[in-house]
């Protein structure tokens, strides 16, 4: 059974299943139509779940991409949905929190929101984390009764990120953790605008948000109480993304930052000519940050200073060159990296050999959402189709 039941697969938005062999080559083997624009799909053990721009939320047999039910609303749910094995929670553009039964799409309850809602909800244990017009809200996940809100002057945009040891000791796996042998190199903490001599620890029980007057927040993940707030250049995209003591993210204006998550402290500051248009997918071990941007490319930087990690003949590459604008956030499947762009092109690029293009495939409109990863699936949306495209282990490129 997948744990991919969320936005980037988990409540820290990893977007990582390094425990698969990645895809070396893939072939479509069915396509679903919607109405409305598809947005970024979720799994459960044998049924695909996806909603759209139009208010329907489908559930599809992840095998044959038969149609089992549609739950319709009056306002987009092409936010990610969240799937357990009792609920399937999906969220409206007007604010709404619906809970069906996975099964049916029976409704089981409803829950009202401060304001108005246009990212994907985050589930960590019993609680799930909606962000609004009005700030960000905890609601307990069995009832829909409001926990807390936590208020803010701007709208919260992107999904929440959750770090929590409950979710990190998971069977599984969720994140990444650090390696207890890795050396620290205390130069490089110290150019990174690290204090080593403060205290950097906390219990992982806090969430990260993104405000749309270009604030990260931290707050207490049980009480909603602010632990720190740090500025970036514009406004978050997609959400922030936890890996061990950082939480990174994209914005808007081209700036890519990461915080140390006790402190809000700065690790690095990359920047580039234009937008950010995904959230940032790290993989800690081999020390590489990988972001879309509106310049149709995916950048490559390390995790330690922000630098471009890809070399040219005379000067280091921004990264890897696409046909058109970033429209997912790129997820890691074994050592093959998936990211979809606006000319419909899905791509694998092998992270594990200088980001060398691995395969490139077609789809029908342009890519809306971030694929979701199977055992042996990649489910992405394309205007209005969701397609399942499948590799066999083993595979090789011809």
């Amino acid at each position: 059974m997948t744990d991919w039941n969320q936005f980037k697969g988990d409540p820290q938005h990893s977007g990582l299943r390094r425990d698969l062999e990645g895809p070396q080559r893939i072939a479509e083997c069915w396509t679903a139509d919607l109405v409305g624009a598809a947005g970024s799909p979720v799994l459960d053990r044998d049924t695909v779940f996806v909603g759209t721009s139009h208010g329907n939320c489908y559930a599809f047999e992840r095998e044959t991409g038969r149609r089992r039910w549609v739950f319709e609303t009056t306002a987009a749910t092409d936010t990610a949905p969240i799937v357990t094995h009792d609920h399937l929670y999906l969220a409206t553009g007007e604010g709404v929190v619906y809970a069906l039964e996975p099964a049916t799409g029976e409704q089981r309850w409803t829950a009202d929101l401060p304001g108005t809602l246009d990212s994907a909800l985050a589930l960590s244990g019993t609680v799930l984390y909606a962000s609004h017009t009005a700030g960000l809200s905890a609601l307990e996940a069995d009832s829909g009764e409001l926990v807390w809100t936590h208020e803010t002057d701007t709208p919260v945009v992107g999904a929440p990120a959750v770090d929590s040891d409950e979710d990190r000791d998971r069977q599984g796996g969720w994140g990444q953790r650090p390696d207890p042998d890795q050396e620290i190199d205390l130069l490089s903490l110290d150019d990174a605008q690290m204090d080593v001599d403060g205290d950097q620890t906390h219990d992982r029980n806090q969430v990260y948000v993104g405000t749309a007057d270009g604030t990260v927040l931290a707050l207490e993940a049980t009480t909603g109480e602010p632990c720190w707030d740090a500025p970036t250049n514009g406004t978050v995209v997609d959400g922030p993304t936890v890996v061990n003591d950082r939480v990174y993210v994209a914005d808007d204006d081209g700036t890519l930052i990461a915080f140390h998550t006790s402190s809000g402290q700065s690790w690095f500051t990359y920047e580039i000519q234009g937008s950010f248009t995904s959230s940032p997918t790290v993989l800690d071990e081999i020390d590489s940050t990988y972001v879309g941007a509106a310049d149709g490319y995916l950048h490559v930087t390390d995790t330690t200073f922000g630098r471009r990690k890809l070399r040219g003949w005379l000067f280091s590459k921004k990264g890897v060159a696409l046909d058109g604008p970033v429209t997912s956030s790129p997820v890691i499947v074994g050592e093959i990296l998936c990211i979809g762009d606006s000319t419909g092109s899905l791509y694998g690029i092998d992270v594990s050999d200088d980001c060398d293009l691995c395969w490139h495939h077609g789809l029908e409109g342009a890519i809306t959402s971030t694929p979701a990863v199977g055992d042996g699936q990649l489910y992405v949306g394309s205007d209005e189709q969701l397609t399942c495209l499948e590799w066999q282990s083993g595979d090789r490129t011809p």
